[in-house]
């Protein structure tokens, strides 16, 4: 049924009776039997509510819901073109900022670009909530399984992932986090720089705060999540380039799956 690709958190998770009314609402109107057995692994369900109950049947423990996603396949037609432009942006904002003599910036972006380059746009998910409570909660939601590519669940992480001017680093997750905690472990003179940030969270969801003194928010970080502290608005990255840096950056982030160990479910 699955593709195996490779940490837990209790969240957003369906117990046992209350999934079994909802498989049993679903089944009910179709003139099948109520009691007929959930599809084998081959026969995929058609549309995304009922995909999500027929695995969840199959599995001796309730998915996270907080860690699970699907994708679009209208996003993912646009997957490659948005990385492909990402890294295009990235390498000439880096060769300007090495002729006018701002290295460190230059290295900083080099650094982005060496992280992305590599991330295979397959493994991705659409940058929205499509887990099971969230379709649930409004049935118009729910959308038809040929709509999609895949779907799929990751373990929790144990990390948060920082993008800042010191490159791209995974820290520790710990009990409480928060993005001021996550900013405070750069250097002084990185944090001094900083204006904004974009919260990726492992739902899909995108939030941008505030960094610099005058405007700072902070707001809890879960495992999983992304912080990327947005280019400044002075220098050249408050330019027509870094503006669109910052642009695509968080729009590529934010189609990353939200865990290292994660099982997909192809739709055909």
């Amino acid at each position: 049924m699955s593709v195996k690709m490779t940490v837990k958190v209790g969240a957003m998770r369906l117990r046992r009776p209350v999934l079994a009314l909802m498989l049993t609402l679903l089944l009910w109107p179709t003139g099948a039997s109520a009691q007929r057995e959930a599809p084998v692994a081959a026969a995929m369900p058609g549309t995304l509510l009922e995909a999500w109950l027929t695995w969840q049947a199959e599995q001796p423990e309730p998915l996270d819901w907080a860690y699970s996603f699907a994708l679009r396949s209208s996003d993912a037609a646009t997957l490659d073109a948005l990385h492909r432009e990402l890294l295009a942006e990235i390498t000439t904002l880096r060769d300007t900022l090495t002729l006018v003599g701002q290295q460190r910036q230059a290295d900083q972006l080099q650094a982005w670009h060496q992280a992305l380059q590599p991330l295979a746009t397959a493994a991705a998910r659409s940058p929205e909530r499509l887990d099971l409570p969230w379709l649930a909660a409004s049935l118009r939601r729910n959308l038809p399984t040929q709509r999609l590519v895949h779907l799929g669940t990751c373990e929790a992480p144990d990390w948060v992932e920082l993008w800042s001017t010191s490159g791209v680093t995974r820290l520790a997750w710990q009990p409480g986090m928060t993005t001021a905690d996550a900013i405070a472990q750069l250097p002084a003179g990185s944090r001094n720089e900083l204006d904004q940030a974009a919260l990726l969270s492992p739902l899909g969801d995108t939030t941008t705060l505030g960094v610099a003194r005058w405007n700072r928010e902070s707001l809890p970080l879960p495992p999983g999540a992304r912080l990327v502290l947005l280019l400044p608005r002075h220098g050249l990255g408050g330019s027509l380039e870094g503006s669109l840096v910052n642009q695509l950056l968080v729009r590529f982030l934010a189609t990353r799956l939200p865990g290292d160990a994660c099982t997909l479910w192809p739709t055909r």
